[in-house]
């Protein structure tokens, strides 16, 4: 009874990490849309977007530990049973590239970003528009990632 109670836990913490990650990187995407959208047409960068921007990357790290210790919590109560199965590597390998697309790609191009808008208020410039272009693509490949690791743990696809 008390592993049923401490696996119901872990599964709602390891949910609640993962609508935390996937809610905040549609927040994000969002907010990065609305940014863009008036730099475009307005000519001058909303200093109070980007910041946002910057600090949702809190939410995200707060989702992350929740599904990281969540996730490791739920394999010692079940002993590994789901780690030899195909779609439980296919997911963790996503998780991975969702870490590491994030780290690598999206901290980046934010960076970039920041620092085109700083020196230009022109929407045409090419340092805004490189990082714009790459951040929409980071977003979209983000979400695509999400949705399969949810298809993946719903279907449990081997």
């Amino acid at each position: 009874m008390n592993t049923l109670i401490l696996m119901q836990g872990l599964l709602i913490m390891h949910l609640s990490g993962l609508t935390l990650l996937a809610g905040t990187t549609v927040a994000d995407y969002v907010t990065f849309r609305t940014f863009s959208s008036q730099f475009k047409t307005q000519g001058k960068p909303s200093d109070s977007l980007l910041n946002l921007m910057s600090r949702l990357a809190i939410v995200l790290a707060i989702g992350g530990s929740l599904l990281l210790v969540s996730g490791v919590g739920l394999m010692a109560v079940t002993h590994g049973v789901f780690m030899h199965q195909l779609w439980f590597k296919i997911k963790l390998a996503l998780i991975l590239v969702l870490v590491l697309n994030g780290f690598l790609v999206g901290n980046r191009q934010l960076e970039k970003l920041k620092k085109g808008v700083k020196q230009s208020t022109a929407p045409t410039d090419q340092m805004v528009k490189d990082a714009s272009f790459r951040l929409n693509i980071f977003y979209l490949l983000q979400l695509a990632i999400f949705l399969f690791v949810i298809i993946l743990a719903v279907f449990k696809i081997n």
